[in-house]
């Protein structure tokens, strides 16, 4: 009687969550891409290392594209991954951003626009204090140095490369005290 019970309880609670679930629109297909013109929403974390330098990583997600997003979340993790265990994520960055001090401040751009990849989007980095303000990710393994896809299995590699050379060029160019 019990079992007879938990199962009429049971089965309207599964069918009622498969139903939660559905979704509303038709998923994109796996293949295609967002666009640059489309709506698509920030996503930022703010890092710190132990010496106070300062790391943005930023990338961007669209609404309608489930399957690509998942992607771009994977990289996107995988940079802040990267990234440790020297930077360790700090929400009050995001407060003393704009502030100058001693310290680097690098930003990271994932799935930029701005990039100028052939196909897709790339990544753009820069770091304050060394005289460049913002360079696209180029690939290390093409003879050519063109921009780097961040479809590319090897975009990770290619962007912490010039995050690293580039936060060591900012730090070497801070002003002495």
């Amino acid at each position: 009687m019990l079992r007879s019970i938990s199962l009429l309880l049971v089965l309207p609670l599964v069918f009622g969550v498969s139903g939660i679930f559905a979704q509303t629109k038709k998923p994109s297909s796996p293949g295609k891409m967002p666009t640059a013109k489309e709506n698509s929403i920030g996503v930022n974390v703010y890092m710190r290392d132990g010496n106070k330098n300062e790391v943005l990583l930023s990338t961007r997600i669209w609404p309608g594209y489930p399957d690509h997003n998942a992607v771009v979340i994977q990289r996107f993790f995988a940079a802040m991954k990267a990234l440790e265990p020297a930077y360790k994520q700090d929400d009050d960055v995001a407060y003393s951003w704009s502030t100058k001090g001693r310290v680097t401040k690098c930003s990271i751009y994932l799935e930029s626009a701005e990039a100028g990849a052939k196909n897709g989007t790339g990544a753009v980095v820069g770091c304050e204090a060394n005289g460049v303000s913002s360079l696209a990710v180029t690939s290390a393994a093409d003879p050519k140095h063109a921009i780097s896809s961040s479809e590319d299995p090897k975009h990770l590699n290619d962007v912490m490369e010039l995050f690293k050379n580039q936060s060591e060029r900012a730090r070497n160019n801070l002003p002495k005290q």
